[in-house]
């Protein structure tokens, strides 16, 4: 059987939001060994020096000399059901992409950043290790059971996106356990308690931000 493009590599997404300046961010997209553009983010890319391996979008936001570079590369999905990251997710997904990292999703309009962060239980339903990265932290997801690595200290958010989830918690200074999480502030602004990172427990999938280190 024909093995699948990037199946097995570390994929980023690259959303057409702000690019990566520096930091984990950056550093993610350099170190990806495939990288997929959001549309008008492969604009970006090419102006910083670097092709992707893949484009989605409908094309509304990228330049016709960056489409005609890409050839085959850049794939036209013109529908408007959904927008270009998830299409961009479902095309590497199909192409055998996991544990993919989302980077460029934040800047401009802080409603793109809100509604690509909880995008993240939709992507994760096919994707459990999916993450988006920005420059002050990291978002995951946890369906079940999922332990985290982290310092002593850092700061950590769970957002609890369906109604009537109850969580859990090992290694946050303030547990989970009984929190009302029926409003989506009421999981935030907690620490990580111990040496060896912490571990959350949800009966529905929950948003988990954790702030990297100054």
């Amino acid at each position: 059987m024909k093995r699948a493009p990037f199946a097995g590599l570390r994929t980023v997404i690259l959303a057409n939001g702000d690019f990566p300046s520096g930091g984990p961010e950056l550093e993610a997209l350099l170190s990806a060994e495939a990288t997929v553009c959001c549309d008008g983010a492969a604009d970006a890319l090419v102006a910083y020096g670097r092709v992707p391996d893949l484009a989605v979008g409908d094309g509304d936001s990228s330049s016709p000399a960056v489409r005609a570079k890409l050839g085959k590369a850049f794939l036209r999905i013109r529908e408007q059901e959904t927008d270009d990251l998830a299409k961009a997710f479902a095309a590497a997904y199909a192409r055998g992409a996991r544990g993919m990292a989302i980077v460029g999703a934040g800047g401009g309009r802080e409603d793109h950043l809100l509604a690509n962060v909880f995008r993240l239980p939709d992507f994760a339903a096919l994707d459990p290790e999916v993450s988006m990265i920005t420059d002050r932290g990291r978002f995951d997801v946890a369906d079940g059971t999922r332990r985290f690595e982290a310092v002593k200290g850092t700061a950590v958010s769970v957002f609890a996106p369906f109604p009537r989830t109850r969580a859990a918690s090992r290694g946050l200074e303030w547990p989970l356990e009984g929190a009302d999480l029926s409003m989506l502030y009421a999981g935030t602004l907690n620490r990580v308690s111990g040496a060896r990172g912490f571990s959350v427990k949800s009966s529905r999938p929950v948003i988990v931000y954790r702030a990297f280190a100054k």
